[in-house]
């Protein structure tokens, strides 16, 4: 004899979510959450659910926020369809237009949305934002990782928490929250491209999701549950990365080389996060070429993205900008204190106290290294050659090649303002190097 599935009753997908909220520490009674809420299924599953809690007194006060993105028709219906259930709900609602960039269209509105999402939690005091994302999706991501290679970090697929940004449905299937929605007889609003095949989402939702169900009804939870263990994977090896590299550009290569590969790969991405920003994702196949600048055990640099590069010299591994050789400009005389432009940067020059000192003998210039120059530093012993005195601390030739050099009529050098650098002779001058403005 078969035995029925057992279901859970759809009324309890709000003790679903609340049991989310408190074992995945997402929202805590006394938070003020904004949804995102597009009029769809999920966000006004998402909106309704949030609105029980709050009515039980579990949560302090909910709002919602439509973005309209103005790339289909329709948008004014969803915005109609979303102001009628927060009415109905009591939720205090707003929709709002924005401007999506050129690009990837879908990147471009992601971004959008979310800017528009994070100012108007800055408006009404919302200390998190909802967005609607579950179960489903979740195991929709993890395929589509999954099918590009992806590793523990990539199929982790979907956070339950970003930031201010929590995702309350994450244990919730689509099924469960189209049940709520009939029997709390909400309306929503579908958007005509999720029926399409055209996006690669679509295409394993439509596809591949209904053949995975016949081989294994239940696979979206497994695969949710082996999202949330590489999650853990990641988290733990992601920390062993940031011992090694320490928060800044560089890392040592010796202890680099020490550490499982796995923690190698991270490391790098660490030091590419540090320095690009992390706006994009370094691809592994450039992590390997980094990787591999390491083991050779000689000087040498890759090109990165963006105008990045990675060296290896002198037991160390950094990246930085790579240098643009801008310092070969014709030299800058400097009549007295003020800012000057020396090819794509500008040297901020004074004088402590903001007066003129007889230590200082104008006009000074501003130029790149000229051979047989010397320096004396102010905490030093002696005079050397510049070049010498820099081999001895290692910095690379290339670098040394771009330094931006102050120097006095008579060629002595004064200062290295991108080293922090000053010879005796520099007395209360005090110089600084910076990036100059577009013109």
């Amino acid at each position: 004899m078969r035995h029925r599935k057992q279901v859970k009753p759809v009324w309890g997908l709000v003790e679903v979510v609340a049991d989310t909220l408190r074992r995945r520490r997402l929202l805590a009674g006394d938070d003020a959450v904004l949804v995102a809420l597009s009029g769809g299924a999920d966000s006004t599953a998402l909106v309704a659910v949030l609105a029980a809690l709050r009515d039980d007194g579990r949560l302090k006060s909910v709002s919602a926020l439509h973005v309209d993105h103005g790339l289909r028709a329709g948008g004014d219906l969803d915005a109609a369809c979303a102001r009628a259930t927060c009415a109905l709900l009591a939720v205090p609602f707003r929709s709002v237009r924005v401007e999506v960039g050129s690009g990837n269209v879908q990147a471009a509105a992601r971004r959008a949305r979310y800017r528009a999402l994070r100012a108007e939690a800055g408006r009404t005091g919302a200390a998190r934002i909802a967005t609607g994302h579950t179960r489903s999706d979740q195991a929709e991501t993890f395929l589509l990782r999954a099918l590009r290679g992806a590793g523990a970090r990539g199929l982790s697929a979907i956070p339950p928490r970003r930031g201010s940004i929590v995702r309350p449905l994450i244990d919730a299937g689509r099924d469960e929250i189209l049940a709520y929605l009939g029997l709390r007889g909400l309306r929503w609003r579908e958007d005509p491209s999720n029926a399409t095949p055209r996006f690669a989402r679509n295409a394993v939702r439509l596809e591949l999701v209904p053949v995975l169900r016949r081989l294994e009804p239940r696979f979206e939870r497994a695969l949710a549950r082996a999202a949330d263990l590489l999650r853990d994977d990641e988290r733990a090896l992601a920390r062993r990365a940031a011992a090694v590299v320490g928060g800044g550009p560089s890392a040592d290569v010796a202890a680099l080389l020490a550490e499982p590969r796995a923690v190698r790969r991270r490391a790098v991405r660490a030091l590419w996060r540090e320095v690009s920003g992390g706006a994009r994702a370094l691809p592994a196949a450039r992590v390997d070429e980094v990787l591999a600048l390491c083991v050779r055990g000689r000087p040498g640099q890759i090109s990165l993205p963006g105008g990045l590069e990675a060296r290896a010299a002198y037991g160390r591994l950094t990246v930085r900008c790579a240098p643009t050789g801008e310092v070969r400009a014709a030299a800058v005389e400097v009549a007295g204190p003020g800012s000057y432009r020396f090819g794509a940067f500008a040297v901020d020059v004074d004088v402590a106290g903001g007066g003129s000192e007889p230590g200082v003998h104008w006009p000074l210039f501003i130029r790149g290294r000229c051979p047989g120059d010397r320096i004396r530093p102010e905490r030093g012993r002696g005079g050397k050659k510049l070049k010498a005195w820099l081999i001895d601390r290692k910095v690379a030739r290339d670098r040394r090649d771009g330094l931006v050099v102050v120097a006095d009529g008579a060629g002595n050098v004064l200062a290295l303002p991108e080293l922090g650098i000053r010879s005796a002779e520099a007395g209360s001058l005090r110089v600084t190097v910076r990036r100059a403005p577009e013109p």
